[in-house]
């Protein structure tokens, strides 16, 4: 807004911003694609450091546990064969998110979440959200528009939208707004229960760990534009 001071200076924002993206569109690429050879060549090649140093970056004492966890599913796969390493955490994957492990672990759908809503409602509500922001999910995604990697998704575009902003020195508080508003109203509202529950259901410590560390990374965001909305 003008006549007050920035957070930090442009290039400092450009670079959080850019960061938070990346955080984001991680976690899509983890949750939303099915385990192939590139992802278990990246598991027992040291392919996942430099992504799981970023998070340690970010906040060590906050994702720690969830760091620790994928480590040390890393080093345990080492010497499995790989069909079997693929499978485990192919059936791993669908357990979370499809909710086949038991009937307490509900699949990762806003409207599945939200008690007072019925599913329906839920659905409609986020995408009001992105047509508003202009941000509608491609066609090509068959997925409700409730869905965790959907919303994972969105998030990432708000940040990438706040990137440019800052880097063309236009005002970014609507696009501020919106990701705090989208975090308190929708994916901050219930994701942390799923996280919660998917943790004890994991049978690895690789999905285990990713769990942390969308929880983690959510509740920092949070914090972050609950602060940032209130200095832009």
């Amino acid at each position: 807004m003008p006549g007050r001071k920035p957070f930090k200076d442009r290039e400092t924002m450009v670079q959080v911003a850019e960061r938070r993206a990346d955080a984001y569109g991680s976690l899509v690429g983890i949750f939303d694609s099915l385990p192939d050879k590139d992802l278990l060549i990246r598991i027992k090649g040291n392919g996942l450091d430099e992504l799981l140093d970023s998070f340690y970056e970010w906040d060590k004492s906050r994702f720690k546990s969830g760091v620790d966890h994928i480590r040390s599913y890393c080093g345990a796969v080492e010497t499995k064969p790989d069909e079997e390493v693929l499978t485990e955490l192919s059936v791993d994957r669908t357990r979370i998110l499809r909710g086949t492990s038991n009937t307490n672990l509900r699949p990762p759908y806003e409207g599945v979440y939200r008690y007072g809503k019925g599913r329906g409602a839920s659905v409609l509500e986020v995408k009001k959200f992105y047509r508003k922001a202009g941000l509608l999910p491609d066609e090509t995604v068959l997925e409700t528009p409730d869905y965790l990697c959907v919303e994972l998704d969105f998030m990432r575009n708000l940040c990438l939208r706040e990137q440019e902003q800052w880097a063309s020195a236009v005002d970014v508080s609507r696009t501020v707004a919106a990701e705090e508003q989208f975090l308190t109203e929708h994916l901050g509202s219930w994701v942390g229960e799923f996280c919660c529950q998917a943790q004890k259901d994991a049978w690895t410590d690789f999905y285990r760990g990713f769990l942390l560390i969308l929880d983690g990374l959510v509740k920092i965001d949070m914090e972050y534009l609950h602060e940032l909305v209130r200095r832009c």
